[in-house]
């Protein structure tokens, strides 16, 4: 099973091909240029949940029918080339590979309180159908790289074994994916983090390397925005070196269809750049997502220039969003990622508070023939 290429290209600027992205999502992506650490994190992580339509951990059964079968309409499975029948075959009891497939957590429930009740519990992008034998195998270990590791053997993918990561040779017991996989659970690890990163410590109990630095839900730029620096280099690599596949991509659309939410991370994979590689700290450049095929050239709106009024602010509040130190006879135009006119306000004075529901917009002031754009997320 050979992955078709769709990625962009690590750290190059030419579009090497990508399936497409939906038109509105094409537009939040877009409102990312300029953004960088926190801000950057804060506005996936509203990217990520926008949409989210809760289900139950029963429900992941029948959404396996849509999100992960093959073209002859079989189980996909991560961790083995068994092929199974939706609604048959769902482990229970196994004795050998290819008895049975489960929902595998990929980031294990036990790192984020054991429950399948809660949203990380039930969430798509990392839970997959999987080999129940495998699974069985790979446990709650860490995934990682082990050139020495033990296979089942047999139509089984994936090893257990020391870790062999360059750097992290100490790390302990790891369990190594099949490589063409590598890259869809390292992206399912960034867009779980930008995801649940703040609200979900993702504390790991079962000992062997860390992989997440999230304690209490800190997220920065001193602690790699929640992950260690063995997840960096090893999931960062991955990233690289297996790109989205078509498989991945249309697992992100059916995930859409069924649970409501898309992964940023697959739209668009060279955002991790900014949080956790080469491009950390850096403002998002809007060509490198137009490269990418996230958003189009066209996405920035026209005829507004970037001049600055020599004191006006915006910051955010519990209302909405406030300006202060507004010019004389200022308007404020309320544009929505889609290029929609919500508002137009005359400013009633110096300072001025404009309530806005979650989402993203462009705030444009204009005045004396000047006029500055603030890109805002709620």
């Amino acid at each position: 099973m050979k992955k078709a290429a769709f990625f962009c290209a690590f750290l190059l600027s030419a579009l090497i091909g990508y399936a497409e992205v939906p038109d509105d999502y094409k537009q939040k992506y877009a409102s990312l240029s300029g953004t960088a650490g926190e801000a950057l994190f804060d506005a996936l992580s509203a990217i990520a949940a926008e949409g989210y339509q809760a289900h139950s951990y029963n429900d992941l059964w029948a959404f396996f029918s849509t999100t992960d079968v093959t073209a002859d309409s079989l189980i996909w499975d991560i961790y083995s080339n068994c092929t199974f029948i939706p609604g048959t075959n769902q482990c229970g009891n196994y004795s050998k590979v290819c008895d049975c497939y489960n929902r595998e957590h990929s980031l294990p429930k036990s790192w984020f309180g054991g429950s399948t009740s809660n949203a990380p519990g039930n969430d798509l992008f990392h839970l997959y159908p999987t080999d129940g034998k495998v699974n069985g195998q790979r446990g709650n270990y860490p995934y990682g790289e082990c050139a020495e590791g033990a296979s089942l053997g047999g139509q089984a993918l994936g090893r257990l074994g020391n870790s062999t990561l360059a750097g992290h040779e100490q790390a302990g017991v790891v369990f190594e994916p099949d490589g063409q996989y590598k890259g869809d659970l390292a992206r399912s690890y960034f867009g779980m983090l930008v995801r649940y990163g703040r609200t979900f410590a993702f504390n790991q109990a079962d000992g062997g390397v860390v992989m997440f630095s999230n304690s209490g839900g800190s997220i920065s730029a001193a602690n790699r925005f929640g992950f260690t620096p063995y997840s960096v280099a090893l999931l960062m690599g991955w990233d690289a070196a297996d790109s989205v596949s078509q498989k991945e991509q249309a697992r992100n659309d059916a995930i859409q269809r069924t649970q409501g939410n898309r992964n940023p991370f697959i739209d668009c994979p060279v955002l991790a750049q900014y949080l956790w590689g080469q491009k950390a700290g850096q403002a998002v450049a809007l060509q490198d997502l137009v490269d990418c095929g996230c958003a189009d050239a066209g996405s920035e709106p026209s005829g507004v220039e970037q001049v600055a009024f020599p004191s006006l602010t915006l910051s955010s509040t519990a209302e909405g969003c406030t300006f202060t130190c507004l010019p004389a006879g200022a308007t404020i135009a309320v544009v929505s990622a889609s290029g929609q006119l919500m508002q137009l306000l005359a400013a009633s004075g110096p300072e001025q508070t404009i309530a806005l529901p979650a989402g993203f917009y462009l705030l444009i002031v204009r005045a004396v023939a000047q006029q500055q754009a603030f890109k805002v997320v709620k």
